[in-house]
């Protein structure tokens, strides 16, 4: 009777503890990041936002701080393709950076070991293969380019359902 009192209390504990920890968590998300807490490389990158900074959401404001740090550590290089593909998505028209979008968050939910595999197979090919197929979806028409991701989707679909 006594062991079931002390299991009983020590799983409310558990409990109580884990929702704190939950509660915890989601508020230190919340809070977003601080322009003073920027590192002198963030601050640079992000300059132009400083002072509608703590007015963005706080998830944006992390999404920013990871984003600048990352351009501060690419090459001139990867910068300079980062500017190309930024140009390219501004001059597409709502709808087809809509897809953009969506393609993306699509992307990000695939799982991990999914996404390295697709980013090492583009990596594999050559400059001119590369240039290719970036040739023939440019030249597709939005109507070729839904079927062709759907077909794709279908295909990953197929090959994440477990066998019997």
């Amino acid at each position: 009777m006594l062991n079931e009192i002390h299991n009983s209390t020590l799983r409310r504990l558990c409990m109580l503890l884990a929702l704190g920890l939950a509660l915890f968590a989601g508020s230190a998300i919340a809070e977003g990041v601080a322009w003073n807490e920027l590192n002198a490389q963030q601050q640079q990158v992000l300059a132009p936002m400083k002072d509608r900074w703590d007015s963005l959401p706080p998830q944006k404001q992390e999404r920013l701080s990871k984003g600048a740090t990352r351009w501060a550590n690419m090459t001139p290089e990867q910068r300079a393709r980062a500017k190309e593909r930024l140009i390219r998505f501004k001059n597409m028209t709502p709808a087809e950076q809509e897809a953009v979008k969506q393609r993306m968050r699509a992307f990000r939910e695939l799982p991990p070991e999914q996404r390295k595999a697709m980013r090492e197979k583009w990596q594999r090919l050559s400059p001119e293969q590369r240039s290719r197929v970036m040739d023939r979806w440019r030249s597709m028409t939005p109507e070729q380019r839904e079927r062709v991701i759907q077909r794709r989707m279908e295909r990953q679909q197929r090959v994440q359902r477990p066998r019997n």
